[in-house]
């Protein structure tokens, strides 16, 4: 029990590092990108981090995402650089970044509830 809460712990202070770090970083690519969630393997060696970005109206959505993926790839060193420098641990987690696509889950739900509510007849 004791070593799950710590893995947990480690996790959170990562999702925060992580987080600061985008507010400072000069890349624009990193704009309205949002950290979501970060899992951490019990044996402390492998982290996937999660993000959200937010779209303007009028950006393509796949390629905002793509452009992300690939600051995120280049900057996958640094941020890994940042963590060792903040945490105290022995191993600092290899970090991998993945887009959360739990919002476009839920937003095509509830496209498909407007459209099964619209042919219903009653």
């Amino acid at each position: 029990m004791a070593e799950s809460r710590r893995v947990y712990q480690i996790a959170e202070r990562i999702k925060e590092l992580v987080a600061q770090h985008l507010n400072y970083t000069a890349d624009p690519r990193f704009n309205l990108v949002t950290i979501t969630s970060v899992m951490i393997s019990p044996d402390l060696r492998m982290g996937k981090v999660y993000w959200v970005v937010s779209f303007p109206s009028d950006i393509d959505r796949k390629a905002r995402i793509a452009e992300v993926e690939v600051a995120f790839r280049a900057a996958q060193g640094h941020f890994k650089h940042t963590i060792a420098k903040k945490l105290d641990i022995r191993f600092v987690p290899t970090i991998r970044f993945y887009y959360d696509d739990t919002l476009d889950t839920v937003e095509e739900v509830e496209r498909l509830m407007e459209r099964v509510k619209a042919s219903d007849p009653q």
